[in-house]
């Protein structure tokens, strides 16, 4: 039976036309995602995809698919959306996306609490970069995110919770100074390279890695050095690391970031006081 989710996942996969990115969006793995969309085809009894080396393109079933599905989508999510705004009591799902790391140093600090006082509602996390997570609410994929460094948006909310600083780290007991541990993903990684050739750091060796808490646990072996906010860092063994002398520092802003119809339901102003009055 075809539910919301498979059109979602679907939904997504059009959009990037490439399993392995709308599988990081989606914040799943890409054999679930293959899985999903071959159930969709077995479903209907057809091609939906037609899949080459330049990525996935929708064929003329997938195309009437994609239509109806975000009209069915758009509907129930605007019937949910006036049914809880019309609730008296906090009620639903919290749609929430943030990165993985960022997630180790803000949803324990309130998500506990939050869920006991209001049993009535629920979460779904997504997790993925921050500048995904931030397109996911303007599009009203998720609810609210918690987002490093978002660019404004005329839809969007914006609360700074905290700041946070990246920089060069290594172990105490650092075997490897000649291997560096990057996410080259994030700006502020690209960033803090550019300014450690410029100071004449010198690195035999880099290791690539799409996880910031891999990083940090390699680096807390001595593996080599890494490019970290101290957040992560925190969240882990402070004490275990020390920061580089003369490393550039990159200056890191976690906001809240959320739409004002999530505001105006009881679910979102509930949620948006809890993290505010944990967090800042």
């Amino acid at each position: 039976m075809i539910n919301q989710t498979d059109l979602k996942y679907f939904i997504e996969l059009t959009q990037t036309e490439h399993l392995t990115r709308a599988s990081e969006r989606l914040g799943i793995t890409q054999p679930a995602l293959s899985h999903c969309i071959k159930r969709l085809e077995v479903e209907l009894k057809t091609l939906l995809f037609v899949r080459s080396k330049k990525g996935m393109k929708l064929t003329k079933a997938g195309e009437l698919l994609l239509q109806s599905s975000q009209n069915l989508i758009q509907s129930w999510d605007q019937l949910l959306k006036v049914v809880h705004a019309n609730s008296q009591e906090a009620v639903g799902i919290i749609k929430l996306g943030c990165h993985s790391a960022v997630a180790q140093f803000t949803l324990p600090q309130f998500l506990g609490e939050f869920l006991k006082e209001y049993p009535n509602v629920e979460f779904q996390l997504t997790h993925g970069l921050s500048r995904h997570m931030t397109e996911q609410v303007v599009s009203s994929q998720l609810d609210v995110a918690f987002a490093v460094n978002p660019l404004g948006h005329p839809d969007l909310i914006i609360k700074e919770i905290f700041k946070d600083e990246v920089s060069l780290w290594r172990s105490k007991k650092c075997l490897n100074p000649d291997v560096l541990i990057t996410e080259p993903n994030l700006l502020q990684t690209q960033d803090i390279i550019s300014k450690l050739n410029k100071r004449g750091f010198k690195f035999n060796r880099i290791i690539e890695s799409s996880s910031l808490e891999v990083i940090a646990n390699l680096v807390s072996h001595g593996v080599g050095c890494g490019i970290l906010p101290e957040r992560v860092l925190k969240a882990f063994d402070i004490h275990k690391y020390e920061k580089i002398k003369d490393s550039p520092v990159f200056h890191d802003r976690i906001c809240l970031v959320y739409k004002s119809e999530f505001r105006k339901t009881e679910r979102g102003r509930v949620l948006i006081e809890a993290t505010i009055s944990k967090l800042t």
